[in-house]
């Protein structure tokens, strides 16, 4: 296989991986709000799916975990870790805090304004590797746009 088409591959399993999280995140939502509302209080509904998650990944990816294990990250690379995860965590807690106070066909439309988020810190901290082009920056108002008209027809 070429380098390009080693690069169309990896580009279209990205996209494919994109779609399964939109898909799991859909779930995510209308669970979590039975969760949060019927079953536990928010954080421990977050506590519990954390722990579930991270053993379900440690089972899965034992292997790859090991040989991770054997590679030396710099102290960027473990800082770059370590925020990763506090705005993952963040970012799930506060997931589920809406999902206990709000209607999830709310929660997750708000939820999806993330590329607005993405775009700016990519402006300041992904200068070097990624360009942020006219393209980019539209499709992110559109998303935005379309947050609004659902939000407001819900409502």
């Amino acid at each position: 296989m070429t380098i390009a088409g080693i690069a169309r591959r990896e580009l279209i399993l990205g996209y494919c991986a994109a779609l399964g999280a939109a898909a799991c995140y859909g779930t995510l939502a209308v669970l979590g709000r039975k969760i949060a509302t019927d079953i536990a209080p928010p954080l421990v509904a977050n506590s519990f799916s954390m722990i579930l998650g991270t053993l379900v990944l440690a089972i899965i990816f034992q292997g790859q975990i090991r040989t991770d294990f054997g590679v030396r990250p710099s102290k960027k690379g473990w800082l770059f870790v370590a925020l990763a995860g506090c705005a993952s965590t963040w970012g799930v807690t506060c997931w589920f805090l809406a999902l206990g106070l709000a209607p999830a066909i709310l929660v997750a439309p708000l939820a999806a304004v993330s590329p607005l988020f993405s775009v700016l810190l990519a402006l300041i901290f992904l200068r070097g590797l990624e360009r942020v082009t006219l393209r980019t920056i539209l499709g992110t108002l559109m998303v935005i746009g379309g947050v609004v008209l659902i939000t407001f027809g819900i409502q």
